[in-house]
């Protein structure tokens, strides 16, 4: 059967010459502009690239993969930084709680009455679809931290804060408050309505710990996992130890037994020694697989290749010592596009092979990961660190 689809492929692929033009743009790396007024061409590196191309081509061509390649790596997207780095502010507005109260809203306000059909604690909010105006963030704000258990006392003077997230591409409404010496803020993407995260801190100084063991700290990160309107269904993938009081659970999407998709992910940390939430990060790049049936991933082998074809310089010396089929997510580096740190994140996550190089007999460990693209071999980016 393998065969018979493996004919169908080869019988379908494009042919050789576009084959070369597909994989150029891939492969091909950005040239330096030549010297004024010089005339020489560079026959030679022509010639070497145009046989990296042919390479790759042919190889991925011999199963099949160019033939269903329909997903490619677009362009990257860019932005200036903004006064405050990735965020760019539009406007600041401070509300008086008691005001907000005496407006025909009140009923909505915590402690009122819930609505008919309301959301129960835990269940993932629906997309609202429309802009959030200041009033309606304040009320989602406050439900939000009554259910928690991060609001006991109702603030006077709440802050909205409109802003542009510039690496993410999104219009986003903070909304923040002091409760005590503790600052709270929540986040929402403005124009969705869709919970992005909150962040409040707190410190025991003294007492008992509201938990005695680890196991008794995961299940606690678990039930305001639970009780936060993100996806539920995810798996507890990680614990960050910052220190005695601040402790980071990891909570992602299992795609397949075993693998993870970290970009879809809900990141709770909590108080061990309090019990109290202390924040929560929530990403959302979807993974995009669109294979079709019947095609199969590139082997280990084979994007092995497609990284020692498209970058030789730079695996110059390195050894590979670690290779995984993971979900990344793409961001240019070491593709034609350049090393640009003003790049705004991918909107989609890939699967892909992580290959893992290191520096053999350095002073300094050189690690390097490249991501290949496991249904199209296309390299999507990387890190490096030295």
């Amino acid at each position: 059967m393998k065969r018979e689809i493996q004919r169908a492929y080869q019988k379908a692929a494009p042919e050789r010459g576009e084959l070369l033009r597909m994989y150029e743009r891939v492969l091909n790396r950005a040239e330096a502009a030549p010297e004024r007024g010089a005339r020489r061409t560079r026959p030679l590196r022509r010639l070497t690239q145009a046989a990296a191309v042919a390479a790759v081509a042919a190889l991925l061509a011999s199963v099949g993969y160019a033939a269903c390649r329909r997903w490619v790596l677009p362009a990257p997207t860019t932005y200036e930084p903004g006064e405050g780095g990735i965020f760019r502010e539009h406007g600041r507005s401070d509300y008086q709680l008691s005001t907000l109260e005496s407006t025909e809203t009140a009923a909505a306000w915590p402690g009122a009455e819930p609505e008919t059909g309301a959301a129960e604690p835990g269940t993932a909010e629906p997309t609202q679809n429309e802009p959030l105006t200041d009033e309606a963030l304040i009320r989602k704000g406050l439900e939000l931290l009554t259910q928690v258990g991060m609001l006991d006392v109702q603030p006077e003077q709440l802050t909205v804060v409109r802003q542009e997230n510039l690496f993410w591409g999104r219009e986003e409404a903070e909304l923040s408050l002091n409760r005590g010496d503790l600052h709270i803020t929540v986040k929402y993407n403005a124009e969705t309505g869709k919970f992005l995260g909150l962040h409040g801190a707190d410190w025991q100084l003294e007492g008992c710990a509201a938990c005695d063991t680890e196991a008794e700290a995961a299940a606690l990160a678990q039930r305001y996992y639970e009780a936060l309107p993100v996806e539920q269904g995810y798996v507890m993938t990680d614990v960050e130890r910052y220190d005695e009081q601040y402790w980071s659970f990891d909570f992602c999407r299992e795609v397949e037994p075993g693998v993870f998709n970290q970009y879809e992910m809900v990141r709770v940390a909590i108080n061990p020694v309090s019990g109290q939430l202390t924040g929560c990060v929530v990403f959302y790049v979807p993974l995009l697989d669109d294979h079709e049936p019947g095609q199969e991933r590139i082997s280990q082998e084979q994007a092995e290749q497609i990284a020692q074809i498209s970058l030789p310089e730079l695996l110059k010396g390195m050894e590979l010592v670690r290779a995984e089929q993971s979900i990344g997510l793409p961001n240019w580096n070491f593709t034609k596009y350049g090393d640009n740190p003003n790049r705004r994140a991918s909107q989609v996550s890939r699967w892909a092979w992580a290959l893992h190089y290191e520096r053999p007999n350095s002073e300094f460990t050189e690690q390097l990961v490249l991501l290949v693209d496991s249904y199209t071999g296309e390299i999507l980016g990387g890190d490096s660190t030295k």
